[in-house]
């Protein structure tokens, strides 16, 4: 029986990107707690264990009710640290619009675990679904850490929508950025 794209586990450097289930609900809780995960996005951690595993339980159906999404969600799995270090996200539409998310725990900053992560599954989108040409993914305009990490793997800054959102007490404006498949096949490092 062959692996679904959304269910294979996926390389990415010293990186392994596990497709999320309801038992890293458990796993997880712990590290998401920290607040700083919640400055630039519209909403807090999960309340508990038990609201999380709901949420991985309707994510492990790799789908939406209607067929119209398909969701690649990881937990990014640290071997050398034992430990979990952040999730990365992509919803691919039957239209063949994507977006990406992913979020680091803070311990993990600046390590370049984003980096890896988000170029596998780039890489992994672009392979794996023929009919995406161009992956977005949308950031809070204050979050520079963001912009520049998806900047410094190919991807452009193409528009601002401004009062995208509010939250916290603030409005939100939000860059949008994307990478064409055609660019970031030119960019890739040729395979070994």
């Amino acid at each position: 029986m062959t692996t679904s794209p959304a269910e294979r586990r996926l390389q990415a450097g010293e990186l392994l990107l596990e497709p999320i289930v309801p038992a890293h609900a458990a796993r997880l809780f712990d590290q998401l707690q920290a607040p700083g995960l919640y400055t630039f996005i519209p909403h807090d951690a999960p309340a508990s264990v038990q609201e999380l595993e709901a949420r991985y339980t309707r994510w492990a159906k790799r789908q939406s009710a209607d067929g119209d999404e398909t969701w690649l969600n990881y937990a990014i799995f640290h071997p050398g640290l034992g430990r979990h270090v952040g999730t990365v996200q992509a919803t691919v539409q039957r239209s063949g619009a994507v977006h990406i998310a992913y979020e680091v725990f803070p311990a993990y900053w600046r390590r370049h675990y984003a980096r890896t992560a988000c170029m596998a599954l780039v890489g992994h989108v672009f392979a794996s679904h023929a009919q995406v040409e161009v992956i977005s993914a949308l950031l809070d305009t204050r979050n520079e850490a963001s912009w520049r990490l998806l900047e410094s793997i190919g991807f452009r800054r193409t528009g601002m929508i401004r009062d995208a959102d509010w939250f916290k007490g603030a409005s939100s404006d939000e860059y949008v950025y994307e990478i064409a498949r055609a660019e970031f096949c030119a960019a890739a490092p040729a395979s070994p």
